[in-house]
Formats: C-alpha cells, sequence, structure tokens
C-alpha cells in the first residue's frame, strides 16, 4: 500500500506571521504512518513521544550520567598511579566546561534547525572513543586532550540540552513528567555505574574500566539516534498528538511555547540573565559535589565500597522522586518548584558536612539525591515554558558561555580548598550559600514578554 501524502503546511515556516506560533493545522493521524516505529500496537495507539522519552532516559544515563557519577570513582587510582593532584585531574573538568560553553553557541542553533538525530549519533561515536581512550593515558596533557575537548564534544552530542529540546518539542502538556521520566536515566546511572566501575576497576585497574565504559557508550547510544530519534515538524504533527482544549490553562501555555525568539530578543530580557544567574549559582557546587564527594567520604573514613554506595542512594532517590518533580512543575509555579529545590540542596550540603557515621551519611546523600532528582528536569521545564520549544537551543546556547564561569569555579574551589587546608569544608560552605542565594534570584524572576507582543508595544 502506498504511503498517504503528508499535508501541506499552512505557511512556509509552518507559523503564523502576527504570533510566530505554529499553526494547529498540521497533525493528522496518516501523517504517524511515515514514523520509523509503529504508533499502533496491538490495537491500541502509542503516542510516539513517549519513544523519544524512552531514547532519552538510555542516552542520559550514558552521557550526563557517566560524566556526572562516574569519573569521582576514577579520581584516587589515577592520580595516585600517575602521580597527579587533585587538581591535575579537576583540571580536566575545567577545560571541559570552557570547551562546552563555547560550543553550545554552535550546537544550540543547529538542534533548533535540524533536531538531535544526528548529534547524538556523532556525540555517542565521539564521546564512546574518548571514554576508551582514556584507558591509554600515560601524561598529563593526553588526560586533558580527551577529557577536556574530545569526551566534551561527545557529550554535547547526546547532553542534556539536545535531548530535552528533543522532548519539549514533542511534550507541552506533560513536558514535565516527559523530562523527569527522561532524566530518570542519570538517577539509574547513579544507582548502577559508580559500583560497577569500582568492580571494574578492582578487578581489571582503571585502563579496562574506561574502555569497558566506553564500548557501552557506543552500543547503547547510537541505536536509538539512527532508529527512533525524529521531530513532530518533520511529520507534520503536533506536541502531545493535536492542539489542547481551545481555553484550557495548557493551550495558553503551548501558545507561549511555540513562539519564535531570536538569540538577540532574548538576550534583552532581564528574564535571560536572571535565569542563567539563578542556575548557575544554584550549580555552582553541583559539579564539584558529584566529582568530590567520594575522595571526601573516604578521606572520612569510610572504605571506597562505602562510598560508592553513596551514589545508590543518589540513584534510588531521583528514580523515586523524578516523577513527583515532574507532576509539580505541571501544577505549581515553575520557580517555586525550582527556588525550593535550591534550598533543599543547601541544606544536604550541611548534613553532608555534619556527617559523623554511615547512617547518617545515607540519611544526607539521600537528600542530596532527592535535590540532584530535580535538577535536570527543573531547569529544562524552566527554560521551555520560559522561552517555547521552537528556538529553545538557540536561547540556552546565549548563556552558555557565561555559565563558563561558575561551572569553572565550583570543581577548582574544592580541589583548591582541599590541597590547600586538607579539607573541602570551607569550598562546601560556599556551595550552601550560593544555593540559597540562587533561590531568592528565581524567585523574583519574571516572565520575558514575547517578541510579537514586544514589537506591537503590549
Amino acid at each position: 500500500m502506498a504511503r498517504p501524502e503528508r499535508r501541506r503546511r499552512a505557511s512556509p515556516e509552518g507559523v503564523t506571521p502576527a504570533t510566530g506560533a505554529v499553526e494547529p493545522t498540521l497533525a493528522g493521524p496518516l501523517d504517524e504512518r511515515a514514523l520509523p516505529l509503529p504508533t499502533t500496537v496491538f490495537g491500541r495507539h502509542i503516542y510516539y513521544g513517549w519513544y523519544i522519552v524512552a531514547v532519552v532516559f538510555v542516552v542520559s544515563s550514558m552521557s550526563t550520567g557517566l560524566q556526572a557519577y562516574v569519573l569521582g570513582v576514577f579520581v584516587k587510582p589515577m592520580t595516585e598511579e600517575l602521580g597527579w593532584t587533585r587538581t591535575d585531574f579537576t583540571i580536566g573538568g575545567t577545560i571541559s566546561i570552557v570547551v562546552s560553553g563555547l560550543a553550545a553557541v554552535v550546537v544550540g542553533p543547529l538542534v533548533d534547525r535540524h533536531g538531535g538525530r544526528k548529534l547524538v549519533i556523532w556525540g555517542g561515536m565521539i564521546g564512546g572513543l574518548g571514554f576508551i581512550a582514556l584507558g591509554a593515558v600515560h601524561e598529563l596533557w593526553q588526560f586533558l586532550l580527551i577529557r577536556g575537548v574530545v569526551i566534551t564534544i561527545g557529550s554535547l552530542g547526546m547532553g542534556t540540552v539536545v535531548l530535552n529540546v528533543a522532548l519539549s518539542n514533542w511534550f507541552v502538556r506533560m513536558r514535565g513528567r516527559a523530562i523527569a521520566i527522561g532524566s530518570m536515566g542519570i538517577s539509574l546511572a547513579a544507582l548502577a555505574l559508580p559500583s560497577m566501575s569500582t568492580w571494574l576497576i578492582d578487578h581489571g585497574g582503571w585502563r579496562q574500566a574506561w574502555v569497558v565504559l566506553g564500548v557501552l557508550v557506543i552500543v547503547t547510544v547510537v541505536p536509538g539516534g539512527v532508529f527512533v530519534l525524529r521531530r513532530p515538524d518533520d511529520y507534520g504533527l503536533l506536541p502531545d498528538g493535536g492542539p489542547p482544549r481551545p481555553g484550557s490553562r495548557i493551550s495558553h501555555v503551548q501558545q507561549a511555547g511555540d513562539v519564535r525568539w531570536t538569540a538577540r530578543q532574548a538576550a534583552r530580557t532581564l528574564t535571560l540573565w536572571m535565569l542563567i544567574l539563578a542556575f548557575g549559582l544554584g550549580s555552582i557546587g553541583l559539579g564539584a559535589l558529584l566529582l568530590h564527594l567520594i575522595p571526601y567520604l573516604t578521606d572520612r573514613g569510610f572504605t571506597p565500597s562505602q562510598a560508592a554506595s553513596s551514589f545508590v542512594m543518589i540513584g534510588i532517590a531521583g528514580l523515586v522522586t523524578k516523577v513527583f518533580w515532574g507532576v509539580a512543575l505541571e501544577r505549581i509555579e515553575t520557580k517555586y518548584i525550582a527556588a525550593f529545590d535550591f534550598l533543599l540542596f543547601a541544606l544536604a550540603l550541611v548534613m553532608i558536612m555534619a556527617i559523623q557515621g554511615v547512617l547518617s551519611m545515607y540519611v544526607a546523600v539521600l537528600m542530596l539525591g532527592i535535590a540532584i532528582g530535580g535538577v535536570v528536569t527543573i531547569q529544562e521545564v524552566v527554560w521551555a515554558n520560559y522561552f517555547g520549544r521552537l528556538t529553545l537551543g538557540a536561547v540556552r546556547a546565549v548563556g552558555r558561555p557565561v555559565q563558563i564561569i561558575t561551572g569553572v569555579a565550583g570543581p577548582l574551589l574544592a580541589s583548591a580548598a582541599y590541597d590547600l587546608r586538607g579539607s573541602y569544608e570551607v569550598a562546601f560552605g560556599v556551595f550552601a550559600l550560593t544555593s540559597v542565594l540562587a533561590a531568592v534570584i528565581v524567585v523574583f524572576t519574571p516572565r520575558p514578554t514575547p517578541p510579537a507582543a514586544e514589537a506591537s508595544g503590549g
């Protein structure tokens, strides 16, 4: 049977000239037959967006999850064997943040124009080969080049901006839970990868462990990009499978979300810079804590296995609470949820500094896991709800170079605090304060005036 012809778009851009919003006339059940996976299974309709959620779940565990939760396992074995300081090791992450901030200016607009499919495919290949190459390093410059540049480029292609722009294109009504479920892959990584990496290091050494992880990245990430990832606009489909009910609350959210912003227009809003500052301050300690938590716990007298198991608690907390974060974001003003999460992270840091034994360690890390469980979901939903889905990559890219400063500062401050004082407490205290400040800023962040309304004086 011949494939039915796709419905013609009402305008070349698929948007109305007056408002820049997508016209709700493109979706239709016949268009779904061109999709690569079936949308009817055993007589039941499956919205294709949930296939995208499944891919994001897997890819996020191998990109964000791997970098966030596994690198800390390698700090001691690599620095002790190769004679590096912890600051030396951290510099690799610093270079990574700078490279990602600069490259994001290119990646953001690319994902808006072409979708995330090719970016994920190439990201999985480059990132996987980069992790494999880490197993062969002998000199510090080799580590800095591979960790700071090669793996970073790969991770950008399969990172949160690419993945969550893809999700935001498919979902509006259930955007919170879709992003939450997709980011549960990061929590699964926290649950499994640190313990797996510790076992690999114990039984085969850190070099072999990197090779295994690199192969795992390639075989899990690339197929999802090749066979599944698509954009609804490429098939004449609307988010959520069709237009919302006229007059409903979500119809106004979708209308606002279907406005196109240029990078220049977004940069002229106070909202953009307040969000950049809030999320920058709120996350300044996150990268540092994830990198240094295991060394911190072993310095406090916990065994490597106990320290690695702390990430199991983070993973469990994330898996259990992510959907609750997502549903809350659909029902409560997003900036208040973001502020609550920042305060929760500050409380977790205080509890970590007060650890006295195994029980208090697990309780503190559980609190940290609940806070981390909301980080990705909250940030992505806030950006999508404030600036829409159509040009989200370009808008996010505006702030990436600015976020280099906060991204670099956290891990370096933690490393310097340890190398100078033999302790992380000063750095952790600073991170708690910046999280509280982030909560205050995000509460007072206004919604931006859409560019069409701004141009008409509205």
